[in-house]
C-alpha cells in the first residue's frame, strides 16, 4: 500500500510540472496512463463541489408549483372529473379554460400521488377499488368452490353457454350443464346436483358478477345450504382465476371443435371432456396429479408409486443424476388472492 501511495504521488507530481510547463491536464494524464479524472479528484480531495439536489427537487423555473399541483388534484377528482381518465380530465379542463400544465406533467404528478390507476366509477357511484379484494383459501376438498359460465359457439349465431363448477384445492370439476341461456334457475339447478353428487357442502362458493351470480334467487339457495358467497371485483378476472383457467384449458383442447353442431354435440363433449380432464388430465398446478386422485386422497399412493419407480432408476443410472431423486406431492393449500402475494398462484392448465 505504500509502494502505491508513493507511486501515486511520483505521478501526480509529474503531472503537476508537466501542467507548469505548459501542457495540458488530459495530455500529460495520457502520457502518463492516468485518467484525468484521478487527478481533479486527487486535487479536489476530500471537499465535495458543492451541495448535491436531486433533480426532482431542484428549483427549475418551468417547475409546477405547489398551488398548481394542488389545483390540479383538486380539479381531477371533483364530482364532474372523478369519473374520467387523466386524459379526458385534463383535455376537458383545458377546453373549458383551466390549464393547470402540460398532459406529461398532469400524469407525472398524478402518478406521484398513486392516482394513475382505474378511474371508472363502481355501480352506485362509489370510487373505484371500493369493493375488498376477495380472499379465500383452501386445504382439503369441499371448503372452496368457485363457478362461472362462459360461451361456446352453436349452430348459427347461436352462443350457447357452459357452466362450471371447479374444487379449488382439488381443481375438480363438481359439476356442468350446456344451456341456451344464462338463467339463476338453472344455476341454482347446477349447484343443488353438485352438492348432492358430492354428498359434501362447501364452505364458500366464489364467482364473479354475472346475473345469475349475483341473483336474489342464487343467494335463497346458498343461504339455504349454509354456503358463504364470495364475488369478484368488478372487470378484476384475476378474481376468479381457477374458472377462468379452466375455461382456457377446454377451448384449447385440440377436441375442442371450432364450432358445435347442436346443443346435444355441446353436452356430448362436456360429458366427455370433464370426465377425461378429471380422471386422466395431469395437472400441473398439482405437481401433475389428477384432479379426482387429489379429491379422493389416493394422490399419495401415486407418488410412493412414481417415487418407487424414480428410485428404482436412480439405482440403475446413478450417473445421470446429482442427487437422488424426490417426488412432491401436490399442494397443500391454494389460495384466491393469498395475502402476501408472495407465491404464484396455480392455475388450472
Amino acid at each position: 500500500m505504500a509502494e502505491q501511495t508513493r507511486r501515486r504521488d511520483l505521478l501526480f507530481g509529474v503531472i503537476t510540472a508537466l501542467h507548469a510547463a505548459g501542457y495540458g491536464v488530459r495530455r500529460s494524464c495520457t502520457l502518463l496512463g492516468l485518467s484525468h479524472e484521478t487527478w481533479y479528484r486527487h486535487r479536489r480531495g476530500n471537499e465535495r463541489p458543492g451541495t448535491i439536489i436531486a433533480h426532482r427537487d431542484r428549483a427549475y423555473p418551468n417547475r409546477i408549483s405547489p398551488e398548481d399541483e394542488g389545483n390540479l388534484l383538486r380539479r381531477i377528482n371533483d364530482e364532474e372529473h372523478s369519473g374520467l381518465s387523466v386524459t379526458q380530465a385534463v383535455r376537458r379542463m383545458a377546453d373549458a379554460g383551466d390549464i393547470c400544465c402540460s398532459m406529461a406533467s398532469a400524469h407525472r404528478i398524478v402518478r406521484r400521488h398513486g392516482q394513475n390507476g382505474d378511474r371508472r366509477r363502481r355501480s352506485g357511484g362509489a370510487a373505484t377499488g371500493s369493493r375488498a379484494k376477495p380472499v379465500c383459501q383452501a386445504t382439503a376438498p369441499n371448503q372452496l368452490w368457485s363457478w362461472d359460465i362462459t360461451m361456446l359457439r352453436g349452430p348459427g349465431k347461436q352462443q350457447l353457454k357452459l357452466y362450471t363448477i371447479i374444487d379449488v384445492f382439488s381443481r375438480k370439476v363438481m359439476g356442468h350443464r350446456v344451456e341456451q341461456v344464462e338463467d339463476s334457475a338453472l344455476a341454482q339447478d347446477l349447484i343443488r346436483n353438485a352438492v348432492l353428487a358430492a354428498s359434501a357442502t362447501p364452505q364458500v362458493l366464489h364467482a364473479d358478477n354475472g346475473g345469475p351470480m349475483r341473483s336474489a334467487r342464487t343467494w335463497e339457495l346458498l343461504r339455504t345450504l349454509g354456503i358463504r358467497p364470495s364475488h369478484s371485483r368488478p372487470r378484476v378476472s384475476n378474481d376468479n382465476p381457477y374458472s377462468e383457467s379452466l375455461f382456457k384449458t377446454v377451448k384449447y383442447s385440440l377436441e375442442f371443435p371450432e364450432r358445435f353442431t347442436s346443443i346435444e354435440h355441446a353436452r356430448t363433449f362436456a360429458d366427455w371432456f370433464f370426465d377425461d380432464y378429471n380422471h386422466h388430465h395431469l395437472h400441473s398446478g398439482l405437481n401433475w396429479f389428477t384432479p379426482a386422485s387429489v379429491h379422493d386422497g389416493t394422490a399419495a399412493e401415486v407418488r410412493d408409486r412414481r417415487q418407487q419407480a424414480h428410485e428404482d432408476y436412480y439405482r440403475q443410472h446413478p450417473e445421470r443424476f446429482r442427487k437422488p431423486p424426490v417426488i412432491a406431492g401436490p399442494p397443500q393449500e391454494a389460495w384466491i388472492n393469498q395475502p402476501n402475494e408472495t407465491l404464484k398462484l396455480s392455475q388450472t392448465a
